[in-house]
């Protein structure tokens, strides 16, 4: 049946896309999609997917057995656990994911991006520099620690200035005072 295998296909994919995350993550890079799709906004999406998946195989796996009660509990425990697990990942994933902003800025000569990330904790607040390296992959390059709270870009404070393939951004910290970082993107 061609339904199972494309389930199970996807089923595959969901289980294999966090060792894509994992290896991505070793080699310094991060992923991001656009400026929203973060690996952990993708897995919950993924999370969701698997979730009909495998509550779709196991009512196709009930329909080709008999209407007995130890399969109808067995198809209530598969749909309640699936449900559970998808509850408990999603919960994770969006801890992970929260307070953070991404925005992507493309130099004049569009041939360069970058992604400014902000970060805000109790203690402090980050702004981290990344270069696009393809539609899916940043890298980081410089970061800056900002007043806690506090999110600069966000704000409107701060400026980015181009020659060719180094851009040098300045943002306030939150404290009256200006951060400057200067960094020389790849060529390309």
């Amino acid at each position: 049946m061609k339904l199972r295998k494309f389930l199970y296909l996807f089923l595959a994919l969901w289980l294999t896309f966090p060792c894509i995350v994992i290896i991505v993550w070793m080699m310094d890079y991060n992923l991001l999609i656009g400026a929203t799709g973060t690996a952990f906004l993708i897995q919950r999406i993924l999370n969701c997917i698997a979730a009909i998946s495998g509550v779709t195989l196991a009512f196709l796996h009930y329909r080709e057995t008999e209407k007995k009660l130890k399969n109808k509990i067995m198809l209530a425990v598969i749909t309640v656990g699936a449900a559970f697990f998808l509850l408990c990942w999603n919960f994770i994933c969006i801890f992970f994911d929260s307070g953070e902003e991404y925005h992507s800025f493309t130099s004049p000569d569009g041939m360069h991006t970058i992604v400014i990330m902000e970060n805000v904790s109790l203690i402090s607040g980050r702004v981290l520099l990344y270069e696009r390296i393809n539609p899916f992959l940043i890298y980081p390059k410089e970061r800056i620690i900002t007043d806690d709270g506090y999110r600069p870009v966000c704000a409107g404070k701060y400026s980015l200035v181009w020659r060719g393939n180094i851009v040098t951004l300045s943002v306030a910290d939150g404290a009256g005072g200006n951060e400057t970082i200067s960094v020389t993107l790849e060529e390309r």
